[in-house]
C-alpha cells in the first residue's frame, strides 16, 4: 500500500514538473513584461482547458491524464503567441543539419529545437 501511495506522489510530481513554459534562451526572463505576459497565460490557459474538456464526455473522462499536457501545450502556444517564441519538438530534417543555425537545443526533456523570440522579447 505504501508503495502505491509513493508512486502516486511520485507521478504527481514527475507531471507537474513537465508543466512549466520554457522560453528559449535569448529570450528576456527578467522583464516585467515577461512575468506579467507569462502570468496572464498561466491564468486563462487552464481555465480553457477545463471548458474544452467540459464539452464531450469523452475528452471530460480523460482529462485528470491529458489536463496537463494540455496546460503546457496552451501556455506555450500562448506566449510564442506573445513574441516570447518556444521550444518544440525537431523535424527531421533540423536534426540532420544538426542545428546549424543554433536553434537546436539539449533540455530535461531531450533535444529541442526552437523559436527564437521578436527583438522586443530577446534578452541583454
Amino acid at each position: 500500500m505504501g508503495g502505491m501511495i509513493r508512486a502516486a506522489i511520485l507521478t504527481g510530481v514527475l507531471l507537474a514538473a513537465g508543466c512549466g513554459y520554457e522560453p528559449p534562451a535569448q529570450a528576456n526572463r527578467t522583464s516585467s513584461a515577461y512575468k506579467t505576459d507569462l502570468a496572464a497565460c498561466d491564468d486563462t490557459v487552464p481555465h480553457q482547458v477545463n471548458q474544452q474538456n467540459a464539452k464531450t464526455g469523452l475528452r471530460w473522462f480523460a482529462s485528470p491524464v491529458r489536463r496537463w499536457s494540455q496546460i503546457s501545450d496552451g501556455v506555450q502556444s500562448c506566449m510564442a503567441g506573445k513574441g516570447y517564441g518556444r521550444t518544440r519538438s525537431c523535424t527531421d530534417e533540423e536534426i540532420r543539419q544538426g542545428g546549424r543555425d543554433g536553434s537546436l537545443v539539449a533540455t530535461a526533456a531531450g533535444l529541442r529545437c526552437t523559436d527564437a523570440p521578436d527583438a522586443r522579447h530577446r534578452g541583454p
